[in-house]
């Protein structure tokens, strides 16, 4: 198989400029534990139903290629095949996977492989396949959905742009919070992006040659016109030089590359094209200023494990810091969807009024799904130093069925480490909260 015949297999994207109206909204669904990870989709149409109808599609087609290429499950086709060692008469998806594989242990002299630990080990299919999947969730919500103006698919990091560009931050390896500054940003349209990094899951990256993980710290974003194609440049960065790895991007039609590795960023020709054409910010500009009332180094960090119930919605989320007095400090995050369902985190609402910002996407290694990790730096709103003190740490979520959890923990913020444990809920687990130097 040809470069030609596989971009051909692959192309499962339209390269067209959807354009965008006024007349149209952004509607939004996030999810948990699909695919072992998350799942956060943005459609812009001028229908609700429509709207709906995209995410169900999307998520119908994630279960239907699941249930072919989930190595974990036995009764999988991919399971199946590996158990009878004969692949005639796969399906096309399998086939498809099976073939990306081939191509990329070939473009990569043997780097990538889908028996990564080596030569008579199990199949193991996660970093292509599920970029697999992205491409073609999206595909088919076009195809099924023609009246769509635009959609963002982000499952786990891996993003899939169509329509109007979309600003994507690219996580900082060094500080990956949900909530931290990104070490970049990026504009994409009509296209892919993909991270990867030994961050978020530790020495998982294997070089196919030598069946080894890699230790050395290092993280890497890709920019092509296919997830499948983002991905497997990702991974290359990571697991070669940044020389090689480099040359690999650069010859690949279209695509584009950050790496990161001890604090050095080295970029393809083109990727800064894509940042942001103001700030761009460096990896030391990408550190939050200091606080100065809080000892050199401290920071607040809070463990967020999110549940997710039959139907894996993940529930609307505030969390945010109150001082002794009950008066809002700094928010943290607040993850919400349809506009109606705001005012349903009651207590976030009436502390701010319905006047906060959503963050923007943000491309990183995969997560865990429903662990999310977020950072106070010890400034308030308006980026000033708080002083020491007792702090509260407010958790409130809601879902859209109604399931409604708060928690509120105290934190005191001095001289000594400290920690709190916020109890569980419907919605999530135990949350850790934790002071003390990074």
């Amino acid at each position: 198989m040809n470069r030609r015949s596989f971009l051909k297999l692959t192309a499962l994207l339209p390269a067209v400029d959807l354009g965008w109206t006024s007349s149209v909204n952004e509607y939004r669904f996030a999810y948990d534990s699909v695919l072992g990870t998350s799942f956060d989709l943005i459609v812009r149409s001028p229908s609700v139903r429509v709207a709906e109808g995209v995410s169900r599609t999307i998520r119908e087609e994630i279960d239907r290629l699941a249930s072919i290429l989930d190595t974990r499950n036995p009764a999988s086709e991919i399971s199946r095949l590996e158990s009878s060692a004969d692949d005639h008469g796969a399906s096309r998806e399998l086939t498809d996977v099976l073939l990306a594989y081939e191509y990329w242990t070939r473009r990569t002299g043997g780097l990538l492989s889908i028996r990564s630990a080596g030569a008579h080990t199990p199949r193991n299919v996660d970093a292509l396949g599920k970029a697999y999947i992205v491409d073609r969730a999206a595909a088919a919500a076009r195809r099924a959905w023609p009246s769509i103006e635009g959609l963002m698919l982000d499952i786990g990091g891996d993003i899939v742009v169509q329509g109007r560009s979309r600003e994507i931050g690219i996580a900082d390896p060094d500080a990956s919070y949900d909530n931290g500054r990104p070490i970049t940003a990026i504009n994409l349209r009509n296209a892919a992006v993909a991270t990867s990094g030994t961050y978020a899951r530790g020495a998982h990256l294997i070089d196919a040659r030598s069946g080894k993980s890699i230790v050395t710290p290092v993280a890497a974003t890709v920019v092509a016109a296919d997830a499948v194609t983002a991905n497997a440049l990702a991974t290359t960065l990571c697991l070669t030089s940044a020389e090689e790895g480099i040359r690999l991007v650069e010859a690949t039609a279209g695509a584009e590359g950050l790496r990161i590795a001890s604090g050095v960023l080295t970029r393809t020709s083109g990727f800064v094209l894509l940042e942001r054409p103001v700030g761009v910010q460096t990896h030391a500009a990408a550190q939050p200023p200091a606080a100065a009332n809080w000892p050199a180094g401290y920071r607040v960090t809070i463990n967020l494990p999110l549940t997710a119930g039959r139907s894996k919605k993940r529930p609307y989320v505030a969390v945010w810091v109150e001082d002794s007095s009950n008066k809002l400090v700094r928010v943290l995050a607040i993850w919400a969807g349809k506009s109606k369902y705001n005012s349903t985190l009651s207590t976030f609402w009436d502390r701010v009024g319905g006047n906060f910002q959503l963050f923007r996407p943000v491309t990183r290694a995969t997560r865990s799904a429903g662990n999310y990790d977020l950072v106070w730096d010890g400034l308030d709103n308006d980026r000033k130093p708080v002083p020491l003190g007792s702090y509260r740490i407010m958790v409130e979520t809601n879902q859209e069925d109604g399931t409604y959890a708060k928690q509120a923990g105290t934190i005191e913020i001095g001289a000594s480490p400290a920690s709190a444990t916020l109890p569980a809920t419907t919605n999530f687990d135990a949350v850790v909260v934790r002071y003390g130097p990074a």
